[in-house]
């Protein structure tokens, strides 16, 4: 065996991976308790009412809504809610309940530049009617360029543009 660091560091590197899948599959079964489970099943059935094609939009964007907030809420996973939300958002694009749904699970799962795309694209969208919506979108970005993404210039320069905005009309 070779001795020199970088082998060495491939090695620990190695060895920390098969580590951590170890604790994972030891972990696993502990999570997966009867509420757990429940909720998966409940989740996989709003997933099939969703994926029902006879059935209008609006139901199947209310099932993916449904699908996303026990994936959200009871099984913590934000990732799988956000794309939910977003086939929510794809049947019944003029619900507000899907925006905020898909801004939270985004919000939670920390995937800002995602999270920043999508209101950039709202506020866009909804140039021509300003309405809460709009103003819902530019709070949100405020408040993400304030917190995770720190860029508070941005977030000052937007504060500044919300009253013209709203007054402006």
């Amino acid at each position: 065996m070779r001795t020199d660091p970088q082998s060495l560091l491939l090695v620990i590197g190695g060895a920390g991976f098969v580590l951590v899948l170890v604790l994972k599959w030891l972990i696993a079964p502990q999570r997966r308790d009867a509420a757990y489970q429940q909720a998966r099943r409940r989740m996989l059935s709003a997933k099939r009412r969703a994926s029902d094609r006879t059935l209008p939009a609006l139901e199947r964007a209310a099932s993916f809504r449904e699908a996303a907030r026990i994936a959200l809420e009871e099984l913590q996973r934000p990732s799988l809610a956000a794309a939910f939300a977003r086939r929510a958002d794809r049947f019944a694009p003029e619900s507000p309940e899907n925006a905020g749904l898909l801004v939270l699970a985004l919000r939670r799962g920390a995937r800002y530049s995602a999270l920043e795309r999508l209101l950039w694209r709202r506020l866009a969208d909804e140039a021509e009617a300003e309405g809460p919506g709009q103003e819902q979108a530019l709070e949100e970005l405020v408040s993400l360029y304030d917190g995770p993404l720190q860029r508070p210039e941005t977030a000052r320069a937007l504060r500044r543009l919300r009253p013209a905005s709203v007054h402006g009309a």
